[in-house]
């Protein structure tokens, strides 16, 4: 699987974090890295130790384009390779046999991407609501204690909001004193594979076959990604980025259609979303942390062995076997599903439905009426 996942690009930071101090320490799938801003603003991301004495590089300054460890001194430019050792007697070659990994790293929509894998590296996916200048964008992060899988088959389940954020939440409404919400049931559910993962689709019962939900429907983008419509002006893509086995990091990215002759926003901020509230216990009103209750109290690594699964959890067991068969891909060496090669073909995709395209089914998020979602 780490071999899979290493064929993708990932978000590994908000670019205002780095406005805010230009060095920053990043884990992904497993590895810690040293991700920097140089004073030109350029990017560049290196094995986070130090191979001197083992200090974090992400506790460096930056140099020119390069960032030095603050331990010793120690230079690595953005291919890792190192440039200089201060202390070192003139004329020591020490510097010339030294070399630590550097990556590829991009900006794109206000979030910093960065790719582990083989070279060359693939075409960073250019998302058509990341990229249009009439949207403007933020941005929540949660920090997820639980592998990134828990996460990603939640969107291949589509029954779970009936009971989750539909009886459940109508449960908690009443310990609270609040009106019930319309809980909307499922008449048929299908999953169609396309060439960047998978379409979601379902029909709510006494609604049309032509409504939206049913004939466009919500894409599980691979590996980890998810794309909803939210109202006819926001679209939500959830970025989860595995960070190790039993940690993720999820990037709530929204998507605003900006009013006409509205200023755009130059800045794409970033927000906590937290799941636990001051008590420490779960938000069980909150949609989003409703999601994250039942994903972290599944345990760090769930045990599938201890399941049992059922006929509405066949797109489940769909989006498991697709993902094994392309684990199968990776390692053959050839390019899984999802992974962009030809430029010419990364133009902005993903094309968001006009405003009169929207209807009243597809709008709204039917589920989630009167949830707070986030």
């Amino acid at each position: 699987m780490g071999t899979y996942l290493r064929c993708f690009w990932f978000p590994v930071a908000a670019v205002v974090e780095l406005d805010k101090w230009p060095v920053k320490k990043v884990r992904l799938l497993g590895q810690d890295f040293a991700l920097y801003r140089s004073e030109d603003g350029v990017l560049g991301m290196v094995d986070d130790r130090c191979p001197h004495r083992g200090a974090s590089l992400s506790c460096g300054m930056t140099d020119g384009r390069n960032l030095r460890c603050a331990y010793h001194g120690w230079m690595f430019d953005a291919d890792g390779k190192c440039l200089d050792t201060p202390a070192e007697p003139e004329g020591s070659t020490l510097k010339d046999r030294i070399q630590i990994g550097g990556y590829p790293v991009q900006e794109l929509g206000g979030m910093v991407w960065a790719y582990i894998g083989r070279l060359p590296a693939p075409e960073l996916p250019r998302y058509e609501f990341m990229v249009r200048d009439d949207i403007d964008h933020d941005v929540g992060v949660a920090h997820i204690p639980c592998n990134f899988l828990q996460i990603c088959e939640n969107n291949m389940d589509p029954y779970h909001v009936e009971y989750l954020h539909g009886v459940y939440s109508n449960w908690v409404r009443k310990q609270k004193g609040m009106e019930p919400i319309r809980v909307h049931r499922h008449d048929k559910v299908k999953y169609e594979l396309f060439e960047y993962g998978f379409v979601k689709k379902r029909l709510w019962k006494d609604a049309s076959e032509d409504s939206q939900e049913w004939t466009i429907g919500h894409p599980l983008l691979f590996p980890t990604h998810n794309l909803i419509r939210v109202n006819k002006t926001w679209t939500q893509i959830e970025l989860r980025v595995p960070v190790d086995d039993t940690s993720s990091i999820y990037f709530y990215y929204n998507c605003y259609q900006r009013e006409p002759g509205k200023a755009p926003t130059n800045e794409v901020p970033l927000w906590p979303n937290p799941w636990k509230g001051e008590d420490h216990d779960f938000k069980y009103d909150v949609l989003s942390a409703q999601d994250t209750m039942v994903w972290v109290t599944q345990g760090p690594v769930t045990d599938h062995a201890r399941e049992n699964l059922g006929e509405s959890d066949r797109g489940v067991a769909l989006f498991r076997r697709t993902l094994l068969e392309q684990v199968e891909v990776a390692m053959s060496g050839k390019d899984p599903l999802g992974v962009i090669r030809d430029p010419a073909v990364n133009t902005p995709w993903l094309d968001l439905p006009t405003e009169t395209e929207v209807d009243q089914t597809f709008e709204g998020v039917p589920f989630a009426e009167g949830l707070i979602l986030a």
